[in-house]
């Protein structure tokens, strides 16, 4: 299985997402730290395997975030999904496949209680609250003027008030983490 997400470790385990190119499966697993043996294996059954770079890209590019209690694991082509630490899907919320020429490649991050997400496509781009325990939108900001960007987005705090920041296709913008509104 191939995927370009950054493995992350907690707990004892590495998580990380995958793709097979044999029946088209986006999967996340769980290996165990010291001996690297499988401790779980979650499929995201996609309907429809997004576009990539064949050469050099993969559907499971986005790395997965977690908070200790949860995994936050994001595919272009299927969605965001939620798991406890032993794989137990928590919850999902299904979006994609996108209208883009080299598929999604923004990853997952959290702050405060949210997950935030930023998909900058060709058509309908946003950026993302998502609450952490329910899987519920929180707010949702749509990106007009962003195509095609593949950042992950960062916090910063200023005079005491947290921005998300998006690096997008010729813009940096901030955003309120509390409501979305762009700053």
């Amino acid at each position: 299985d191939s995927g370009q997400s950054t493995p992350i470790v907690r707990g004892g385990r590495i998580f990380l997402s995958t793709y097979s190119a044999v029946g088209q499966e986006l999967a996340t697993v769980a290996l165990d730290e010291k001996t690297g043996e499988l401790l779980w294996k979650r499929v995201a059954p996609a309907g429809q395997i997004e576009t990539y770079h064949p050469q050099t890209g993969t559907p499971a590019p986005a790395t997965p975030a977690c908070d200790g209690q949860r995994l936050y694991v994001f595919f272009g082509s299927y969605g965001l999904i939620c798991y406890d630490l032993d794989g137990k899907q928590l919850w999902e919320n299904r979006m994609g496949p996108f209208q883009d020429e080299y598929g999604a490649g923004s990853s997952p991050i959290l702050a405060d209680d949210k997950v935030l997400l930023n998909q900058d496509h060709d058509l309908k781009s946003f950026l993302l609250a998502i609450d952490r325990s329910t899987g519920r939108v929180i707010w949702k900001t749509e990106r007009p003027a962003a195509v095609r960007s593949y950042s992950t987005p960062a916090i910063w705090t200023q005079n005491g008030r947290k921005q998300v920041l998006v690096a997008g296709a010729l813009e940096l913008a901030g955003y309120d983490l509390a409501t979305g509104e762009k700053l």
